[in-house]
């Protein structure tokens, strides 16, 4: 089965784009309070779609692969929190970090364990589809077979799938900062295993120097073997609107990875509803946040018929953790109500690609579960 869900509300406007948003009221909402709320969210069956697994490694893992694998650095659980507290503002200090972090995954048994560790967590949330990015350049340029790193993430995928009863499908990426040539070479390696692999993605950065177009031709042939195609396109970054339409109107990406500075760009956002082109938000929080990233974004989109959806980004490295969490915060932060959440996750469903009688199954599910419990009953 496979689900969806949504939020909407506005609490207040940082920026002047939203003076508008501000004049609008927030959705009604009659819960039965906090806990009635956490309570029908962590219930709710999910999909995620923005989820990359070099982020989902918790201070305990690293740990214990830094020490499986002789590394000299995150010796400890204080130390791998430290580095994360210590991070600077925006992507660059983020990937500092994750960088740091990814780079503990050295063999088929480290993708393993990463990958079967992480559908727990899925199961622990109620997520019952989800698409995992993985990046192998940052492997492969260090040494590490592409052989090994498919091959481990994808039997951890799938002793996962068998132990927790989940379905979980995989995206690999392109790192934006590096070569096309790089990238090409990507793709030739994952030939012979493009039956495992869902679809072809686009992250890393700095994203402004590298835009979507720059990879134009590796996607064509990304198109051509199979893949779905989806991209990142982060918040805050410069020109990142002229990428969403190099990425719409040249690239011809079937999803947006995060995407939300259409707000933004009216013609933009005409555009998305037009073409049902669905943003995978990412409202993360870190604990020097005073509150949760891009809600007003996602409230405005949402409100214009926009096809947003709620995904975790790098649970392991926020403070709003995996899905469940981060719904919750969300919701508190917006009002959103009960039909509200679950419109977005519907958006989630929608914007899968699941085969279409699969992906109807889990958004009638997800009904069924919003009719049930609607009236806090």
């Amino acid at each position: 089965m496979r689900l969806k869900l949504h939020f909407s509300r506005l609490g207040f406007c940082l920026l002047p784009l939203f003076v508008v948003l501000a004049c609008q009221p927030a959705p009604t909402h009659v819960e039965q309070g906090a806990t009635s709320m956490a309570q029908f969210i962590a219930g709710m069956p999910k999909a995620e779609l923005h989820l990359h697994l070099e982020g989902t490694l918790s201070p305990q893992t690293i740990v214990t692969i830094t020490k499986r694998n002789g590394i000299d650095y995150f010796r400890s659980v204080e130390e791998v929190k430290k580095s994360l507290a210590d991070r600077k503002p925006g992507l660059m200090g983020f990937l500092g970090h994750h960088n740091k972090s990814r780079d503990v995954l050295q063999t088929q048994q480290d993708f393993y364990d990463a990958t079967f560790n992480l559908l727990k967590n899925l199961k622990d949330n109620n997520i019952i589809y989800s698409e995992i990015f993985f990046d192998p350049q940052p492997f492969t340029n260090r040494g590490i077979a592409f052989d090994d790193i498919i091959n481990g993430i994808d039997t951890g995928r799938r002793d996962g799938e068998k132990t927790y009863g989940i379905t979980a499908e995989l995206i690999m990426s392109i790192n934006r900062e590096l070569s096309v040539d790089s990238a090409f070479a990507m793709l030739d390696l994952a030939y012979a295993h493009r039956g495992k692999i869902l679809g072809l993605g686009l992250d890393s950065g700095p994203e402004y120097g590298n835009p979507p177009i720059k990879f134009k031709a590796v996607y064509q042939r990304a198109k051509e073997q199979g893949y779905h195609l989806t991209g990142h396109h982060d918040v805050d970054v410069r020109d990142s609107l002229k990428h969403i339409w190099q990425s719409l109107d040249q690239v011809a990406l079937e999803r947006i990875d995060h995407g939300l500075m259409a707000v933004d760009d009216p013609a933009l956002i005409k555009e998305l509803v037009r073409r049902g082109i669905c943003l995978t938000g990412s409202p993360v929080k870190r604990a020097t946040d005073p509150r949760m990233q891009d809600v007003d974004r996602i409230i405005y989109l949402d409100a214009q018929g926009v096809c947003v959806s709620l995904n975790s980004d790098d649970p392991a490295e926020f403070e709003t953790g995996y899905l469940t969490n981060m719904m919750v915060v969300f919701q508190e932060e917006s009002g959103y109500s009960r039909a509200d959440m679950v419109r977005l996750m519907r958006n989630a469903f929608t914007a899968s690609w699941l085969p279409e009688a699969e992906k109807q199954n889990y958004l009638i599910a997800l009904e069924n579960y919003l009719r049930t419990h609607e009236s806090g009953h």
